[in-house]
């Protein structure tokens, strides 16, 4: 049986058409004569039943994900002619294991129909309704729990329109992995191969079951509210509870030995424990001063259960994700202001970087690096010239003087803007362009790096550089700022920083083409991996609900009981 649906989930993974597919392996089939009577056949003739109704839903398109397992699930039966496919009571224990085990991965093994899977399988269907339900079951655990690790099971796209990275329903990459780790007829293997094997994946995963440990254990004391805590040897009643806070998360050692002898002493606030509030704030994206003030309170207040929920919806980002990596890439976390470039599966360069302000969101997309402008030009972006530019010119403002733009028409000849009526475009289409030259003062630095895109979203330097020594680095119109851009350029180029000084000291505009195209991914992830600590940033953008929301929604799956005969 395993080795059948195996050649179909590749099959159809590959986009391969079944038929085909299912011809090569057709010493899987039963060879004998299909029985046209009897309780086989009764069998046989409810799965047949259930498959037509969810064809019905396939024309309708009830639902993205229902429609499309649906449809895998009815060319599967079809092509065993309706027989049952789960005769090896081995292979269901596999199954059920996976299932169980999908807890750790964050996914909820109700949606694969764990508890009445086990109530077959604790006691055997004994009617042909209830065998075919069991197999029917057990087919769409198994399709359904692939998929899930594989490509997540919450569609991105309907939380977000930006999103361009949604799995297609051919499995678009599913085969490859298949392949790799198909060997025999163990399902367990195949079922493991689909997640993410990436080690920030396993590191967030095990992450999960050490707060899911640490939450069952009671979490962890909250620390009231006070003053805030500065210097070393301040006196503060909340010191043993902090302490005791710090210990459960690690942060700070536990005392082997608790001397009660100096009571004074425990309520101070010594240099050992501003040493574990900072690597304490290190971890969660906080100003790292050791200063416990209201937004390192806050985060210290954080449940256990709350960071089970944030890891849980960013193993489920991570799973979105994760098929699309190649090699080299670059990826720029949106919730921690952060950006990496990994090359050739290494890592050759991070940085700070600053994000869109809440009102001007930086939009989560993947799209392909291409080329890098030293010394560009500024042209004000279709959004900020209709919510800014043109109503501050409209009301009288001084917008462009005092951001050292021009006024260039279709020509590119430089129109002076007393000449425009500027009340007239406040509502129509401007037929103008509004630039900032080359310099020091420029909005985009020295350097842009471009991938173009819809958003006219890029990296770029900024003239603003005491931004980057924020912790929350939310200030920008939606591009996105680099703290060490130059240092990035001669990575890129591989041009030393001297030549890179050489260009832009000329002044002049110059393009570069890079020698390959590089995909950036722009993500937002508020809980990550490092070694075996896990690094919680703020939802800047308020998304992380939408996300927990969806994964803890239930699974649609169409019951069979309307079938009667």
């Amino acid at each position: 049986m395993a080795a059948f649906l195996l050649a179909f989930l590749l099959a159809f993974a590959s986009g391969t058409p079944v038929a085909d597919s299912v011809a090569e392996r057709e010493t899987d089939l039963p060879q004998a004569v299909l029985p046209l009577s009897g309780p086989e056949a009764e069998v046989r003739e409810n799965i047949r039943c259930h498959i037509e109704q969810l064809q019905q839903d396939v024309a309708l398109r009830v639902g993205r994900e229902k429609v499309a397992f649906n449809a895998l699930l009815g060319d599967f039966y079809q092509e065993r002619q309706f027989m049952p496919v789960w005769n090896d009571r081995g292979q269901v224990t596999e199954l059920i294991d996976a299932v169980r085990e999908s807890a750790a991965d964050g996914l909820l093994p109700r949606d694969y129909h764990l508890e009445e899977i086990e109530r077959f399988y604790r006691n055997p269907p004994s009617t042909p309704f209830l065998k075919a339900r069991y197999d029917l079951l057990l087919s769409d655990a198994l399709f359904k729990l692939s998929w899930h690790l594989f490509s997540g099971k919450v569609d991105p796209e309907k939380l977000d329109s930006n999103w361009n990275l949604t799995q297609e329903i051919n499995g678009d990459g599913l085969v490859w992995r298949l392949q790799n780790a198909l060997h025999g007829d163990s399902l367990s293997t195949v079922i493991a191969s689909l997640r993410p094997s990436h080690p920030k994946y396993l590191s967030l995963k095990r992450g999960l079951a050490r707060y899911r440990s640490l939450a069952a254990d009671g979490g962890w004391p909250v620390v009231a509210s006070g003053p805030s805590l500065k210097e070393a040897g301040q006196y503060d009643e909340r010191i043993p509870v902090l302490r005791r806070r710090l210990e459960i998360t690690g942060e700070l050692e536990p005392l082997a030995v608790v001397d009660t002898s100096y009571v004074s002493d425990a309520m101070r606030y010594s240099s050992e424990l501003i040493d574990a509030v900072m690597t304490f704030q290190r971890r969660h994206g906080l100003e790292v001063d050791g200063v416990v003030g209201p937004a390192t309170l806050r985060e210290l207040n954080v449940s256990a259960e709350e960071r089970v929920q944030q890891i849980r919806i960013n193993l489920e980002r991570f799973r979105w994700f994760m098929p699309k990596l190649e090699p080299t890439f670059i990826l720029v976390n949106i919730a921690g202001f952060s950006i990496q470039y990994v090359e050739n599966e290494e890592f050759r360069w991070a940085s700070r970087v600053i994000v869109g302000e809440p009102y001007w969101k930086t939009p989560v997309f993947k799209a392909d690096m291409r080329y890098i402008i030293f010394n560009p030009s500024w042209n004000v972006p279709p959004g900020i010239l209709r919510k800014e530019a043109i109503p501050d010119m409209a009301a009288g403002g001084d917008y462009l003087s005092s951001n050292g733009l021009q006024v260039l028409d279709r020509n590119g000849s430089v129109v002076h803007p007393d000449s425009i009526d500027w009340n007239a475009y406040t509502t129509s289409a401007f037929p103008y362009r509004l630039r900032q030259p080359p310099g020091s003062a420029n909005a985009l630095g020295r350097v842009k790096f471009m991938f173009p895109n819809r958003h006219h979203v890029y990296l770029h330097d900024t003239p603003g550089k005491h931004l980057f020594e924020r912790s929350r680095r939310a200030f920008s119109h939606g591009c996105i700022r680099l703290q060490n851009p130059l240092e990035f350029a001669s990575i890129l180029t591989g041009w030393t920083p001297d030549e890179i000084d050489s260009v832009i000291a000329l002044g002049k505009t110059r393009t570069v083409n890079l020698p390959r195209q590089i995909p950036v991914f722009i993500l937002y992830l508020t809980a990550v991996a490092e070694g075996d600590d896990i690094l919680f940033r703020r939802d800047v953008y308020k998304r992380d609900d939408d996300v927990l929301r969806a994964l803890d929604r239930p699974f649609p799956y169409k019951s069979i009981q309307s079938c009667t005969f």
